[in-house]
């Protein structure tokens, strides 16, 4: 009768003496169908009527957790007022919580917030939903975790931050606004040339720029002197000589054996014109 919404003939069913709490094989209620399926009269007379808001079925679901699963937001806040819990351990939240994140769910993710679930919920990793969202660059998300008190800092068990997660896949808008948040990158000094020098030959100028917007200094040198410029001229990555150029990366930065980007990029054969050096 809740799955069907036929909320008279379940008036009949419980004045006739039946539980309104009478649990199936997998320990459901009719609270839990009620709640999967959305149907928010059938779930205010359950509620009414004193159905226990948090029955859990054989894999600790609430109804709650039914309602925000399903993405029904009235019931769920209905089922929240009443009283009901997601039963969610700090694992189960983050994962919900993650998986909202990779899909881009911004209104089922703000529910389960609501409903209470953890902001800062991390997995066995010690990643966080904010982790995920970075990762994604889905900055509607990343901004709404901010705004629910989302530790921007929050370190994984390597180390890493949000912030670090956004810079590595190129996300600078979301990079930009986690840095502006007090965000840090988490990359030590030494290891951060390398890394600039690693997106330089492989052509990634969007990386370079999520690097740079957070702080990151682009003719920081390695072992060798060389700097990412030395290495994308040589490479011949047009774009991400502009980028660096653009954070005001050095053409004439010498390396150890006193060779410049620019001669390096001629030594390639890559004939640039002189407007390649020249911010656009």
């Amino acid at each position: 009768m809740a799955r069907q919404g036929s909320l008279d003939l379940l008036k009949v069913i419980t004045a006739c003496g039946v539980s309104i709490n009478a649990a199936d094989y997998d320990k459901r209620t009719c609270l839990h169908l009620a709640a999967s399926e959305g149907n928010v009269r059938v779930v205010s007379h359950l509620v009414e009527a004193k159905a226990d808001v948090n029955h859990a079925d054989r894999w600790g679901g609430t109804p709650l957790r039914d309602a925000v699963r399903e993405g029904h937001s009235e019931v769920a806040k209905l089922l929240k007022g009443a009283g009901g819990g997601l039963g969610y351990n700090e694992v189960q939240a983050s994962s919900e919580l993650c998986e909202l994140a990779r899909q881009g769910s911004l209104d089922l993710l703000k529910v389960l917030l609501t409903c209470g679930a953890s902001v800062n919920a991390a997995d066995y990793d010690k990643r966080t939903c904010l982790h995920l969202a970075a990762s994604e660059g889905n900055l509607q998300i990343v901004q709404a975790l901010l705004n629910s008190g989302a530790d921007v800092n929050y370190t994984d068990r390597w180390g890493g931050t949000p912030l670090r997660d956004s810079v590595r896949e190129g996300h600078r808008s979301v990079a930009k606004l986690m840095f502006e948040r007090g965000g840090k990158l988490g990359i030590p000094a030494e290891e951060l040339s390398p890394l600039l020098c690693q997106h330089a030959i492989n052509g990634r100028a969007e990386a370079i720029e999520a690097l740079a917007v957070c702080g990151g200094d682009v003719n920081m040198a390695d072992f060798d002197g060389r700097v990412p410029m030395h290495v994308a001229a040589v490479a011949g990555h047009k774009a991400v000589v502009q980028t660096l150029v653009r954070w005001k990366g050095s053409a004439d930065a010498k390396d150890r054996w006193g060779n410049t980007p620019r001669s390096e990029a001629e030594r390639a054969g890559h004939k640039w014109e002189d407007a390649i050096w020249r911010e656009p």
